[in-house]
């Protein structure tokens, strides 16, 4: 946190990540290292001389939450709002999950409608949240009935999420995943797990399964 909001380093943090980091924020959600420094860059952007305060730090298993708190003034282009040079302050809460010394989850609780009410006269309308409506568009883009735990399963082997994160994201043991998984895979046209990934490359479903999977991963940091 202090190498990105204090250093400005925003853009150099593979020493920090695993390669298919998941990204969850306000603006962006994705997977990968680039993605998490645009993310930073649109902050960066609109908001060039931020003052980023740490309030409370938690450590629990593999899971950090920091409180904290930023100010700074609107100099830039942010969300199609032009520069005001009006101050804003804000405050939120960052979780990172870790794995073998490295940043495995990204999620970031941000009052977004806070700072554009601080910027900007115009209602702020966010993102519509990961929904039944996505599970609805799982299905009518590969024509299938899936049900929404086979549509974890598929989203969460996309990510290659080892068996200590479909556990506990799933709450199920990993063998009754395994077990869905093997019932499922005949579904899709598939005998191998392994090849889910380029699957749902191949039926332009990866994107919307990554936004699924993102939501289990980063389920508690809402």
């Amino acid at each position: 946190m202090s190498h990105v909001w204090r250093e400005r380093q925003h853009q150099d943090l593979e020493d920090f990540l695993t390669p298919q980091i998941l990204v969850k924020s306000p603006v962006k959600q994705s997977v990968g290292g680039q993605h998490l420094s645009e993310a930073f860059s649109m902050w960066f952007r609109g908001f060039p001389n931020l003052d980023y305060k740490e309030t409370a730090l938690e450590v629990l298993k593999d899971r950090v939450s920091i409180e904290w708190q930023v100010k700074g003034d609107h100099l830039g282009e942010f969300l199609g709002v032009a520069a005001t040079g009006k101050p804003v302050v804000y405050s939120g809460t960052t979780t990172l999950v870790m794995f073998d010394q490295r940043i495995h989850a990204y999620c970031a609780d941000v009052q977004v409608a806070s700072v554009m009410g601080q910027i900007s006269p115009d209602p702020y309308v966010a993102k519509k949240a990961v929904g039944d409506d996505m599970y609805l568009t799982v299905n009518r883009l590969l024509q299938l009935n899936l049900t929404h735990r086979q549509i974890d399963c598929l989203a969460l082997l996309c990510l290659r999420c080892d068996s200590r994160v479909v556990s506990s994201k799933l709450n199920i043991k990993y063998s009754t995943f395994r077990t869905h998984v093997e019932r499922t895979l005949p579904s899709i046209g598939l005998s191998s797990s392994k090849d889910v990934f380029d699957w749902a490359l191949s039926s332009n479903a990866l994107e919307i399964l990554i936004n699924i999977a993102l939501e289990r991963i980063c389920a508690k940091c809402d």
